[in-house]
């Protein structure tokens, strides 16, 4: 794919995803006051990601989606190199609410909508830190799932190389008592870099949910090995794609 056509390539893609968005805007704003449909913006999302996708011919594969079970639920935990992870999520099995960093949140018209019907995070700040994930883990109620990305944000400069994780993710799931799911999106990273100005690649999109891990009876004393063993999981699974030089 030469430059001229990567670069008309990502104006495209730039255009669908925003016009999708933008048609799904109003639907989203409907939910916003209605706290007890806002797991319903999940099928917007669904709606976004497939629609999306499929008209910029980015194929997928979704694997081990029967691993789980749509009335439970999980907290999903995944590596994060690039903006369209989050999008990715819109593959998920079942209703999920975000936690983001707080710049998500400038974002025209997507910050409002990310704000109101997620949860934002100042990573830098722990108490801001601390008060997110009980804001998340109170916004879940009973019927959303809980997307967290525990490298924090896009920190890798050796991509596809993960950063050490944070606890958010596991201290949520053992503080729910509720299975934790590694999720690996190997190839996010090349689809659409983590740069100033990325240039988008048509590339198979391949998202893999791993078995569930029960954090039934674990406490906050079991947050490191719990985390090293998802780190491991994840990381076996991006370097069966790149393995390691």
């Amino acid at each position: 794919m030469n430059k001229l056509f990567q670069l008309l390539y990502t104006i495209w893609c730039a255009l669908v995803f925003v016009g999708i968005f933008l048609f799904l805007f109003p639907f989203y704003l409907l939910l916003i006051p209605l706290k007890k449909w806002h797991h319903l913006s999940y099928y917007f999302n669904r709606i976004w990601a497939k629609s999306a996708l499929m008209l910029v011919a980015i194929p997928t594969e979704i694997t081990g989606r029967e691993k789980i079970k749509r009335s439970e639920q999980y907290v999903y935990c995944s590596n994060h190199f690039s903006l369209l992870d989050i999008l990715s999520f819109g593959f998920a099995p079942n209703p999920v609410l975000y936690v983001g960093k707080k710049s998500l949140a400038k974002i025209p018209l997507f910050g409002l909508m990310f704000r109101k019907l997620h949860v934002t995070v100042d990573r830098e700040n722990i108490r801001n830190r601390y008060q997110a994930l009980q804001t998340a883990i109170e916004k879940m109620g009973n019927k959303r799932s809980l997307v967290m990305y525990p490298e924090g944000g896009i920190y890798s400069k050796d991509m596809p190389r993960m950063v050490h994780f944070k606890d958010g993710a596991f201290r949520a799931a053992i503080e729910k008592q509720i299975p934790l799911v590694p999720v690996t999106l190997p190839d996010n990273w090349i689809i659409l870099p983590d740069v100033k100005s990325p240039l988008i690649k048509r590339k198979k999109m391949r998202m893999i949910f791993h078995d569930p891990i029960s954090t039934e009876g674990l406490n906050m004393q079991d947050v490191p090995a719990l985390k090293e063993r998802v780190f491991s999981i994840i990381d076996e699974e991006i370097h069966k794609y790149y393995p390691k030089e």
